[in-house]
C-alpha cells in the first residue's frame, strides 16, 4: 500500500492523472477497494389536498380542491431534464520524440537547462568545462556553479504504462522543474538548446518562433527563460560561441544589476 500511495503521490506531481481500471486485467495485482456514496436522485414533493388540510389546519376549499391536480395528473406533468447526448471526438496525442536535459541550480538568480545529445546520459566533461566558463563570464561569483547535475529523459526508461504523447511530456517536465524549484528557487533559466524546446513554452506553435537570445516568461512559473545554441553544437562549432555570448548579455546585465 505504501508502494502505491508513493507511485499516485510521484505522477501527481509530475501532473499525470492516476486511473483504475475498470475489469481485471490479466496478470494485474487486487486492486483497492473503494466505498463511494452515490447520494439518491431527488424527487419533487408531490402537493396532496391533506397536506394543505394539515398545514391550514382546517378543512380545503372545494374551489382550492378543484385548483390543485390529482397525484396522477402531477406525477404525469413531472418530466425530469434529460442530458443532451453530446458526441466527444478523442484527439490522439501523437508521441512526442525522445529528448534528454540536464538541470543545474546555480544560485537563487540564476538555473541552466542544457540539452543533450541524442543517446548521451549526461554532459561530457569538456561541455561541462565550456558551461563553467560561461557562468564566470557571466558573474565572477560563479566559481564553483556547476555542481550536482540533474538529468531527465523523455520517454522514461521502462515500459510503465505511461502516455508518451506531447502532452505528457510537457507534464511530466512540470513536475520536475518544480521539484527543482523547491530545492532552490531561480529568477532566471539559461537554455542551451540549438531549436526551443516545446516543453518549456506555450501552446501556440508561433511562441517556439525566433526566440534565440530573446527573454521570455514561463507560461507556469513564471520565471525568465532565454535560449541560446547548446553545448555540444559550440563544442563542434567554435564559431557558434560568438553569437550564444552576444545572447547572454541581457542575462549578463540582470545579474550585475542584482536584478535576480
Amino acid at each position: 500500500m505504501a508502494t502505491e500511495i508513493r507511485r499516485q503521490a510521484l505522477l501527481k506531481e509530475m501532473g499525470i492523472p492516476c486511473w483504475f481500471p475498470r475489469t481485471t486485467l490479466a496478470g494485474a495485482g487486487a486492486s483497492h477497494h473503494l466505498d463511494v456514496a452515490v447520494p439518491a436522485p431527488s424527487r419533487p414533493t408531490l402537493v396532496e389536498p391533506a397536506d394543505v388540510r394539515k398545514a391550514g389546519g382546517g378543512r380545503v376549499p372545494n374551489a382550492l380542491r378543484a385548483a390543485l391536480p390529482s397525484e396522477t395528473q402531477q406525477k404525469a406533468s413531472f418530466n425530469p431534464p434529460v442530458a443532451p447526448s453530446v458526441s466527444v471526438p478523442v484527439v490522439e496525442d501523437e508521441p512526442a520524440p525522445a529528448f534528454a536535459f540536464s538541470w543545474f541550480n546555480v544560485d537563487p538568480r540564476l538555473s541552466v537547462l542544457a540539452m543533450l545529445p541524442a543517446g548521451a546520459d549526461c554532459l561530457t566533461s569538456a561541455c561541462r568545462q565550456m558551461l563553467q566558463r560561461i557562468l564566470v563570464a557571466l558573474n565572477a561569483e560563479f566559481k564553483e556553479a556547476v555542481g550536482h547535475e540533474h538529468t531527465f529523459h523523455w520517454p522514461f526508461p521502462g515500459d510503465l504504462g505511461l502516455p508518451t504523447g506531447h502532452r505528457a511530456a510537457r507534464q511530466a517536465v512540470d513536475g520536475f522543474v518544480a521539484r527543482r524549484r523547491r530545492e532552490q528557487p531561480s529568477a532566471l533559466l539559461l537554455i542551451l538548446a540549438d531549436e526551443t524546446p516545446p516543453f518549456l513554452y506555450g501552446d501556440n506553435s508561433a511562441d517556439g518562433e525566433d526566440q534565440h537570445g530573446h527573454l521570455i516568461a514561463h507560461r507556469q512559473f513564471g520565471f525568465a527563460m532565454l535560449r541560446t545554441h547548446s553545448l555540444h553544437a559550440m563544442e563542434a562549432d567554435g564559431a557558434l560561441k560568438r553569437s550564444a555570448w552576444q545572447a547572454m548579455q541581457s542575462i549578463r546585465d540582470r545579474l550585475q544589476r542584482g536584478a535576480g
